[in-house]
């Protein structure tokens, strides 16, 4: 597996009157198709570094590189592009936009790329239909359950074919079952169309069926364990 993302020395801290040392050095790589989590009690680092390895936020010093080329320095708008041509988002919240419909949630990053709406119109149609939803285009996310919601925000997250797909305590709102059955839908993108997935959860469910758990304590590496395929 080739080397996808490579966090190097990476630290982070928060300004106030007691700074707070989120991060401590971290040294972490992940490869093309893994199926990995990043777990630990709160406040151990794990969100931290998710956002840093999406870029959602800068460290204080270190460096996150995708494909070998250092992206934490880049500046705004470049970094935004970044985001949306190369990274997916799976929000605990969905965060799905009300007015719009499934398929319409979908295609919006298609939108921000300035695809044409044809194209777009079938890449959407395609992503739900990975995650079972086709059926669903044409219903707005009030008139969805929760993990249908999810789902749709899934394929908004596939379906610019991202290098990665970050997903932050995906499973949190989601009965027992239902997050089963997300996990189940992950796992099958991964195996079967080659996404990779990194996750931050403290839902034992999703640690046991990630290939590979980095643990984190007090903004620290505690151990990395990978599991046989």
């Amino acid at each position: 597996m080739s080397k996808l993302v490579e966090v190097s020395n990476l630290h982070k801290t928060y300004p106030g009157g007691s700074k707070v040392a989120a991060l401590k050095g971290i040294d972490l790589v992940i490869t093309r198709g893994e199926f990995t989590a990043l777990a630990g009690p709160s406040g151990s680092g794990k969100s931290t570094l998710l956002n840093m390895i999406g870029t959602l936020d800068r460290p204080t010093k270190g460096t996150v590189s995708y494909d070998g080329h250092i992206v934490s320095s880049l500046g705004p708008d470049p970094l935004s592009d970044f985001r949306l041509r190369s990274l997916g988002f799976v929000f605990q919240a969905y965060n799905l936009i009300p007015v719009l419909t499934a398929v319409e949630n979908v295609e919006y990053p298609l939108v921000l790329q300035g695809m044409d709406a044809g194209e777009r119109r079938k890449l959407a149609h395609e992503a739900l239909g990975w995650v079972g939803l086709e059926t669903y285009a044409e219903r707005r996310p009030d008139n969805l359950s929760g993990g249908q919601q999810q789902r749709v925000a899934v394929a908004r997250a596939i379906v610019t074919r991202p290098s990665l797909v970050l997903a932050d305590e995906p499973t949190a709102n989601l009965d027992s079952k239902t997050g089963a059955q997300l996990l189940d839908l992950m796992q099958g993108l991964n195996k079967e169309h080659g996404i990779t997935f990194l996750f931050s959860s403290h839902d034992g469910a999703v640690l046991e069926r990630a290939r590979r758990v980095v643990r984190l304590q007090d903004g620290e590496l505690l151990s990395d364990e990978t599991r046989p395929r």
